[in-house]
């Protein structure tokens, strides 16, 4: 897709996933014209998607550098159309009417959200509409209010699966189904596979961003796409009030592009990254960052897989349809929040470990049912995000509520001992020791001083600056993040359409 360089649009979105995909096709289906800017490109639809090397993207990743408390390691970039949308495992749920309230945790607490589960209740229907969202509000106990029910019918269980969700209710706890976006309909694309967690969908059966969204914003004539480019600076005036241009580079030569409205959306590290990189000489600190947070308060979720072993190979079956969420809040004597427990898809885990243990790995996770846990991290000033001198992005992190991600492991463990499995097992440890779904890093909030952004993602400094990803989010609770970023991306749409219309 050829652009006009001198054309000046009335918002330029950089970066194609969850929030910024969905921001363009809501303002495409207002008529406001957008140029989509994207580091990567189309990512293949081929079979190779569904194998071991299509997995988490591993065939599609590029060489990348990572701080990481200190140590700079080899790491990989995934930058596609769609963004990471295109290797979610497309569970969309809406975060509970409380996370949005003030919780108390085991250590620390999870901040009020400046606006309410109300404020943003009728974008998450639009959202669950738009991405053809799969799913039941009668068994989970902690599903907030729908003003209407889910656009499609829950995904039924697979018969191999049955067996144990019915071990899971004989022990009095509630198995409810997952809110999935897929396009199962009649006459839809998705085939219920195996390979849909963690894989790209050569048939686009699974709604990630860019087919929900930019497919369709392509066609309308309002949105571009300039793809394989990055942005290296955002320049502002002589005030760093505003946003002038921005400064691309495509394939080595640098030049500036012009619009009414920017928006960020390159990722909770890439965005507040490319914000300390536009210092001034005015604001040394970086772009938007008089409050001093951009990249603080990183958080996420703390998150560990279980493995169920069984005697018989597992068939190739598509798994990720049941979770439990009765401990959400917590129950009984923990009445601390806790977490919930979610099927995962039928990954390779074996890959994780080290190469002298893989076959043995490989056996056991064949014959095993893959489930994982999550808890929130709670959101710490001194966790966040930097940049390093090369420009190389660093993360500086320590984990927390870990006796709550323990309480919670030892508590499924028993449950699957009941159930039989006495087997399970799952590390004591967070995968990896690091966040999964990260959030947080350019909250927003009321109170400059205390935030980055207002309550619909501009930034307090810089009025015609935006951000739609999950850096927005001041807490991420203990469900999937995504569908809270694309609702928040249509309710901003609402107010970026009115606010050019009216200008």
């Amino acid at each position: 897709m050829q652009i006009d360089r001198e054309k000046i649009y009335d918002v330029i979105i950089i970066g194609s996933g969850a929030g910024g995909g969905t921001l363009a096709y809501a303002l495409s289906q207002q008529k406001i014209n957008v140029l989509v800017i994207e580091k990567g490109d189309f990512l293949p639809k081929e079979i190779e998607n569904r194998s071991t090397e299509g997995v988490s993207g591993i065939k599609y990743r590029s060489p990348a550098k990572l701080e990481f408390n200190g140590h700079l390691y080899d790491s990989y970039s995934h930058s596609y159309v769609g963004g990471q949308t295109k290797l979610y495992g497309a569970a969309l749920y809406r975060f509970r009417r409380e996370d949005f309230t003030e919780i108390k945790h085991l250590d620390g607490i999870s901040p009020a959200w400046p606006i309410t589960y109300d404020d943003l209740e009728p974008y998450y229907t639009q959202a669950e509409k738009l991405y053809k969202v799969h799913g039941s509000v009668d068994e989970d106990i902690t599903e907030p209010y729908h003003s209407e029910p889910y656009p499609y019918k829950e995904l039924e269980h697979e018969e191999y699966i049955k067996p144990l969700i019915n071990k899971f209710k004989k022990q009095g706890l509630n198995v409810s189904y997952i809110p999935k976006a897929v396009d199962y309909s009649e006459n839809g694309k998705c085939e219920f596979c195996q390979n849909c967690d963690g894989y790209a969908c050569e048939l686009g059966g699974k709604m990630d961003t860019e087919e929900a969204c930019l497919t369709p914003a392509f066609k309308s004539g309002y949105v571009d796409l300039l793809k394989n480019t990055e942005c290296v600076r955002i320049d502002t005036g002589v005030n760093d009030d505003k946003v002038s241009s921005i400064t691309v580079n495509t394939d080595g030569e640098e030049y500036k592009l012009k619009s009414k409205i920017y928006v960020l959306a390159c990722g909770v590290m890439d965005s507040p990254a490319l914000l300390l990189k536009s210092a001034t000489e005015k604001n040394p600190n970086g772009l938007a960052n008089s409050s001093g947070l951009v990249g603080r308060y990183f958080c996420g979720h703390n998150s560990g897989v279980f493995l169920l072993p069984t005697m018989k190979k597992i068939p190739e079956i598509h798994q990720k349809t049941f979770a439990i969420n009765d401990f959400y809040f917590g129950k009984g004597k923990n009445k601390f929040p806790l977490g919930l427990l979610q099927a995962g898809g039928r990954l390779p885990v074996w890959l994780e470990v080290d190469k002298w243990f893989r076959p043995i790995a490989k056996f056991i996770a064949k014959r095993s049912i893959i489930v994982f846990i999550m808890s929130e991290v709670v959101p710490r000033y001194d966790n966040f995000v930097s940049i390093t001198k090369q420009g190389h992005v660093s993360i500086n992190y320590t984990p927390n509520n870990i006796k709550t991600f323990r309480k919670l492991r030892m508590l499924f463990l028993r449950v699957f001992w009941r159930a039989g499995y006495l087997g399970a097992y799952c590390s004591r440890h967070p995968v990896g020791g690091m966040v999964w779904h990260p959030v947080g890093t350019l909250r927003f909030g009321n109170d400059k001083k205390k935030s980055v952004l207002d309550t619909y993602c501009k930034t307090h400094d810089i009025d015609n600056l935006y951000v739609v990803d999950s850096s927005f989010l001041p807490s991420a609770g203990s469900v999937n993040t995504s569908l809270t970023v694309m609702a928040q991306a249509l309710r901003v749409a609402d107010s970026i359409a009115k606010r050019i219309k009216n200008n």
